[in-house]
């Protein structure tokens, strides 16, 4: 297998590729937490995807959107890790529905189908998401998913075969999709026409809601824990008491306790500690087990 050195000086020859050798990921997480890559690329377009795969074979291969509810060890991760935000932003409409690249962020996305008079996406006013990563996570708030307007999703498995898949084909739970080992590059979504003023009316109030409820002015992973059935994750951490604690420079916020944000200089190991505590506290007041709806590095999809 090659060096990294050897595929860095490979990739950077390549015009649809951004390439950087060990680069800080706290760069790309909304948590701003992480230690480097061995190589970060970010594909401009599908054909650097391809490109990409052809000359990482045999290397590990980390997929990340925009990083919106990702922790990234302070070690960093070793291999080469694929950020899909930042290129692949296509847009194409035709009547109620568009197809979009996964790389485009939930707020710009937004802003055009509001310019069209296209609703249904309001729920995800705020979400910092990329398409890709909205559509792995099928990302929701408010009682609504994005899973509920995909009609088909264009991918790239780790072979480099290009595959549109239906919604027919898939499986959206909560905060999960059935797609693995892929790449996600576009999704076609339906939505239902509005007047934008109506559309934009709903973003406010959803807005509006989001900065009385939520951290949003410091950094953070959004939700921490998935919701249990009963009772919200965030209500059972206040009940039993946890809004407020600090380990090193990582706090549950005192706004939300389902949100731990990084004061400064936090460090993964501080968040994980929180998130120990939180788990084993909670089991013990309440007998509820809370999953973790933050994902790790370990949970990355990896192609090789």
């Amino acid at each position: 297998m090659a060096s990294y050195s050897e595929i860095y000086k490979e990739l950077k020859k390549n015009k649809n590729l951004t390439v950087r050798r060990n680069e800080p990921l706290s760069k790309y997480t909304t948590l701003r937490i992480g230690g480097p890559a061995s190589l970060l690329v970010i594909p401009s377009n599908i054909q650097g995807i391809l490109d990409m795969l052809s000359i990482t074979s045999g290397v590990k291969k980390y997929i990340i959107g925009n990083g919106s509810n990702l922790l990234i060890p302070d070690s960093g991760i070793k291999g080469t890790v694929v950020r899909i935000s930042g290129g692949i932003n296509n847009f194409e409409c035709d009547g109620r529905k568009i197809i979009v690249g996964s790389g485009m962020l939930l707020p710009t996305l937004i802003k055009k189908t509001i310019h069209l008079g296209l609703s249904g996406l309001e729920f995800a006013a705020g979400i910092p998401a990329a398409v890709g990563g909205a559509t792995i996570t099928n990302a929701g708030a408010l009682g609504s998913e994005f899973g509920n307007l995909i009609d088909y999703i264009e991918i790239i498995d780790r072979s480099g075969t290009l595959t549109k898949i239906s919604k027919r084909d898939l499986k959206f739970s909560y905060r999960k999709c059935s797609l693995k080992d892929c790449i996600v590059v576009s999704v076609r979504l339906k939505l239902k026409h509005k007047k934008p003023e109506n559309i934009r009316k709903k973003i406010k109030d959803n807005l509006l809601w989001r900065r009385d409820c939520q951290p949003i002015s410091v950094p953070s992973a959004g939700s921490v824990f998935k919701n249990p059935k009963d009772v919200p994750a965030g209500k059972l951490i206040d009940m039993a008491g946890l809004k407020g604690l600090r380990i090193g420079g990582a706090e549950i916020s005192k706004k939300h306790g389902n949100f731990i944000i990084n004061l400064g200089d936090a460090k993964e190991s501080d968040v994980s500690s929180i998130i120990r505590k939180v788990r084993t506290v909670v089991k013990e007041k309440f007998r509820v087990n809370l999953e973790l709806e933050l994902i790790d590095s370990h949970q990355l999809t990896m192609l090789s």
